[in-house]
């Protein structure tokens, strides 16, 4: 009987990852988990948890061409459709389908129904269900919820918040609407307090559930990276809070992994290995990836990254790199201290010059050839390694611990230890941890860039309140800088500009980057209208 059920539950999984078998995956705004698809199995529970999986999978290329578009990294081409370029011109985007929410409003829906079923499931069939896993099922469902919602907030800047069940898409306009900072609250209440006493952070080992008895290294650990995990998702969200004491509290044991070798950002993936993490097998780079979204073209499963970036056929070459964004790689400065360039992010592996078209190449470079590309399989990215050491060192920056910050920016808790001997500052002055974050070799220094500090400013000469402002805020700028760079493409650098403008309440922090990619005669308007912080979100009616 366990081993039926365990295929039945393997069938549910590798229904999610077949678009031509499975009807979770055949993804409909309105398709909602009814009540006739819990038919009283308790292998229901398992597919009705990777429907809300697949709903994920049909919106996790949309933030990157609306938040990317809005940033410094894109701009449409001629071949674009026109709602790109009113994406691209700040135009009234109402109707337009790239910048529609109901996606992420499909991923929170089906969840509350599976939250809500689940729980009646459990009563009505107390026997049937394993209470090991029952509460992982509904504290992933909350994750997932959380994070669509938390991609609402950043893209729109408010969202219809709702727990309950059988609510419909075309029901969202009666809904309560929360602006950002009330919605981050109630996604951490969610995250640590949960519903009927399931919070979300309880996490399923799915090699368990599929291959019992099977060593971990054989088991296909992608099934545990489909779900947000609780770990980044609460750093995410008390950074967006301002608690930057809980970000580190978080995010120091998360890295150290006990005493793994995952999330340390070390030479494992130093300079040209950095850029398969988004090309190659990601079970091959967990010490990297933390979740995905994953695709498989044999399985029809496609994201439209490689269609609109690229311009060998099939593809439609809708979005190129701009001359802004790509300069910045250019004037890098290597670990040499005189050679310049980014040499392993920029030119040939973010962006890369082909039949006369600049491209944005850093998703395509496992098959390439005109026969060939269509069929990568690009996995889009929810959380990685470096996401959580940008959290961590901009919290750092926050709290003044200035050294620390700098060293996970710049060369790592690797020197910092060597050049800190017998003065080590938290959160670097635990010898246990250090053993393992010994490894850390930094952001810029993994793709052998030299270090980067706030410009006219010392650490040694920060004896006024207002010096110290001075610092902090020129450190956060140079985050931003970074993180334009090697989170280019992820949909990440929109939401940094956005979160230190606010903090410092000056736009100009993220209008002077977005305008800059304009020609002269609409730089000034954009830069005006970005000046306006309710002009930082998409405005589309629901």
């Amino acid at each position: 009987m366990m081993m039926k059920r365990q295929l039945t539950i393997l069938g549910c999984g590798l229904l999610l990852l077949s678009a031509s078998c499975s009807s979770f995956f055949d993804v409909d705004a309105d398709d909602m988990l009814k009540e006739e698809d819990y038919i009283g199995e308790s292998n229901e529970l398992y597919s009705g948890y990777m429907g809300i999986a697949a709903k994920v999978q049909d919106v996790a290329d949309h933030a990157i061409f609306l938040s990317e578009l809005r940033s410094d990294l894109l701009e449409p081409t001629a071949n674009a459709p026109q709602e790109l370029w009113d994406i691209y011109n700040h135009q009234s985007l109402e109707g337009n389908s790239f910048a529609d929410p109901r996606g992420y409003y499909a991923v929170i829906l089906n969840a509350n129904n599976f939250i809500h079923k689940a729980f009646e499931y459990r009563t009505k069939y107390p026997r049937a269900v394993d209470e090991s896993h029952f509460g992982p099922l509904v504290s992933g469902a909350i994750r997932f919820k959380v994070w669509a919602y938390l991609m609402l907030g950043k893209l729109y800047g408010q969202a219809a918040y709702t727990d309950a069940p059988n609510v419909k898409l075309d029901e969202l306009h009666t809904i309560p609407v929360l602006g950002m900072d009330e919605l981050v609250n109630r996604l951490i209440q969610l995250m640590e307090v949960g519903t009927n006493q399931i919070n979300g952070q309880l996490v399923l080992n799915w090699g368990n559930v599929l291959f019992p008895g099977v060593n971990a290294a054989d088991q296909d650990l992608v099934w545990n990276m489909i779900c947000p995990s609780p770990e980044p998702l609460l750093m995410e969200l008390y950074l967006w809070a301002g608690q930057y004491s809980r970000v580190v509290e978080i995010g120091m044991p998360f890295i150290y992994d006990n005493g793994g070798n995952r999330y340390k950002i070390g030479n494992d993936d130093y300079n040209a290995e950095w850029i398969q993490v988004f090309t190659r097998n990601p079970v091959t780079k967990t010490r990297v990836l933390i979740n995905i979204v994953p695709f498989d073209f044999e399985r029809n499963q496609t994201n439209r990254l490689i269609r609109f970036f690229s311009n060998t056929y099939p593809s439609v070459y809708y979005l190129r790199p701009t001359e802004v964004a790509m300069n910045r790689f250019r004037r890098q400065v290597r670990q040499d201290g005189h050679t310049i360039g980014d040499f392993y992010r920029g030119e040939n592996y973010t962006f890369v010059q082909q039949n006369g078209d600049w491209l944005i190449r850093k998703f395509s470079r496992d098959r390439e050839i005109a026969s060939e590309i269509h069929k990568n399989n690009v996995h889009i990215v929810l959380y990685r390694d470096a996401d959580v050491h940008f959290f961590i060192l901009e919290a750092l920056n926050q709290l003044e611990l200035f050294d620390e910050a700098e060293a996970l920016l710049n060369g790592g808790i690797n020197l910092y230890l060597s050049t800190h001997a017998g003065n080590l500052q938290y959160p670097f002055n635990n010898e246990v941890w250090n053993a393992q974050l010994n490894r850390n070799w930094g952001i810029r220094r993994r793709v052998d860039l030299g270090p980067v500090y706030p410009a006219g400013l010392s650490k040694n000469d920060l004896n006024t309140p207002e010096k110290v402002e001075a610092y902090k805020r020129a450190l956060d700028e140079l985050i931003v800088e970074e993180t334009l760079m090697e989170s280019a493409g992820e949909a990440r650098s929109l939401f940094t500009m956005i979160r230190m403008a606010k903090r410092w309440n000056d736009p100009a922090i993220l209008a002077d980057r977005v305008s800059a990619k304009y020609e002269a005669g609409m730089r000034e308007t954009v830069r005006t209208r970005m000046m306006n912080p309710q002009n930082w979100f998409v405005h589309y009616p629901l």
